[in-house]
This record gives structure tokens, C-alpha cells and sequence, in this order.
């Protein structure tokens, strides 16, 4: 269903895995496929232009909601990739796990960023749902490590054979933008700040500003987060998204990332560790700032 349509580095990479741990290759293969069986309600945005005046960047929040009593809390890993040429690629970060190959949340040396939303809740307007094509985790790293512009990945997204409903984020440090997709194995709508979707009062549409909170139709959860982005337009940080977005929205709570895609900064937190001690959620737990560009230059 999926092996068609995937490219055949990643399953180099699953083959060196399972060799390196015997771990059996389909074993491996099919936790891969966990994105494409579960929902994961999740929150975003990416603001620019007049919502980031004070600082004149572009900034771009993935908060990842999941499961919290499971192994993921455990096991946070950022891996960053070198490609040894431009065939496989460009440095590229991928805000996971120990072992996960996919990608759900990261970032890469072209200042180009992703987020995402699996959608438990659509509307008639995403059509059907499909198992057969590119599993949008691989989809979306394919994004980081291949794509220069905005540009690029959206002609990515809206030619694959897209499979289960979610909505993407793409955002773009060089041309200060960021686009939601609407994403389904029948559409792939792209949408901006002057024609975001859905159209209701607890989802209103904000100057240089895409979001969703929590699902497509989820209006608490998108209500709080516009009030919040509201509040603070003109002067939205990394700062107070941390301390008065996302926490007060209350989303992100497996990990959560900001990126500033004017400066490849990176600031993340992730939920506790079984044993540690402070807050459980990661939205509430301190973050840790990375500047990347240093990072996505080494050599060794």
C-alpha cells in the first residue's frame, strides 16, 4: 500500500536499524506506520508580517499532543542529518524518538519548517481517506530534507498520493511566510491568513496569522488559542508563546517546538521523563533554546 510510493532511503535506513539491534526489519517498518492508524490532536501556527512586528521575524509553533503514558516521554531525540551531497539532500533536523525515522516535527538549514494536525474531527469538505500512498510522516520529512522554499514543498504535497486526513504547516524563514494545508487522499487546500479555513466564530481569521487548534473542528481548543494569538498580535514571541500561549491554550503536551525561522532558533520541551520530577506536560516544563545554524554546519 505505502512501499510504492516510499523512497528507498528510508528503507536503507529501517534495514541498518534492525541490523544494528536485531530488531526484525518489518517490525520496525510497521511501527513506522503508527501515523497512519492514529490521531494525534495537535496545534499550530506561523505568524509573520504585522503579527510579529515588534520583531519583524517569522515564527512557527508544533504543538504535539499524544500519548504521555507511553514510552515516547522517555526517549526525546533531536537527530540531525548531513547529507554527504545534495542528491540526499540538505541538513535537516528531526524532532523525535529514539529510533523514529518518519518525521512529525522539524526544521532545516533552508529555514523551511513543519508542523502538523492529525484530524479526528474533519468536514465533508476533506472527501475520503486512503491507506494506499506516501505515509505523510515520510512525506513531511521529505519536506525538510529536500525542499528549499515553500514553493517546493507545497507542489510536494499537492502532487503526492496523499492517504489519511490531516493538516499540515509549512513555513518558509527566507520569503517570512507560512501556508496550512488541508490534507486528505481527495484535496490538498492550501490557505492563508486572508482565507483560512474553517470559517466560524470560534476560528476567526487573524492578519498574517495561520493557526488550528487541536483538530479542524475543535472549537475550545481553537478558540482559546485565537483569543490568546489575538492578544499578543504585534508582538508574538518564542517568549510569550511559551508562557502565555501554549500554556494558557494548553497544547503541546508530549513536546512542543517553536521555531524562529528568521534566525534557524529552535526552542523546544518535552513531557517528563517517568521518574523526573517538575511538571508533566511539556508546555508547562522549561524549554530549551538551540541555535541551529551552527548545528547544520558541522562537519563531524
Amino acid at each position: 500500500a505505502t512501499k510504492k510510493y516510499t523512497g528507498e532511503y528510508f528503507f536503507e535506513e529501517l534495514h541498518g536499524m534492525a541490523d544494528a539491534t536485531g530488531i526484525p526489519f518489518k517490525k520496525i517498518e510497521r511501527i513506522h506506520m503508527i501515523g497512519e492508524l492514529t490521531k494525534a490532536s495537535c496545534s499550530m501556527y506561523g505568524a509573520w508580517g504585522n503579527a510579529t512586528r515588534s520583531t519583524g521575524k517569522t515564527f512557527q509553533l508544533r504543538a504535539f499532543d499524544w500519548d504521555i503514558d507511553g514510552p515516547f516521554q522517555n526517549f526525546p531525540q533531536i537527530t540531525v542529518y548531513h547529507p554527504m551531497n545534495s542528491t540526499w539532500g540538505h541538513a535537516f533536523a528531526n524532532i523525535g524518538w529514539t529510533g523514529w525515522i518518519g518525521c512529525v516535527t522539524g526544521m532545516s538549514s533552508k529555514k523551511v519548517a513543519i508542523s502538523e494536525i492529525g484530524v479526528t474531527f474533519p468536514d465533508s469538505s476533506f472527501g475520503n481517506e486512503s491507506r494506499i500512498g506516501v505515509p505523510f510522516t515520510y512525506l513531511l520529512r521529505d519536506i525538510i530534507q529536500f525542499d528549499d522554499t515553500l514553493e517546493d514543498a507545497l507542489n510536494r504535497i499537492t502532487t503526492a498520493h496523499r492517504t489519511c486526513d490531516n493538516i499540515m504547516g509549512v513555513g518558509d524563514g527566507k520569503s517570512s511566510s507560512f501556508r496550512g494545508i488541508q490534507y486528505s487522499a481527495s484535496v490538498a487546500n492550501v490557505f492563508n491568513d486572508t482565507d483560512n479555513r474553517p470559517v466560524a466564530d470560534w476560528h476567526p481569521r487573524i492578519e498574517d496569522i495561520v493557526y488550528y487548534g487541536m483538530d479542524w473542528l475543535c472549537p475550545p481548543y481553537s478558540k482559546v488559542l485565537a483569543r490568546q494569538l489575538q492578544t499578543y498580535h504585534g508582538d508574538i514571541t518564542p517568549e510569550n508563546t511559551i508562557a502565555n500561549i501554549t500554556a494558557i491554550a494548553q497544547t503541546g503536551d508530549l513536546h512542543t517546538a517553536i521555531y524562529d525561522l528568521s534566525d534557524n532558533v529552535l526552542y523546544v520541551a518535552n513531557a517528563r521523563r517517568d521518574g523526573a520530577s517538575g511538571p508533566r506536560m511539556a508546555y508547562d516544563r522549561s524549554f530549551v533554546r538551540i541555535d541551529m545554524k551552527p548545528v547544520f554546519v558541522e562537519t563531524q
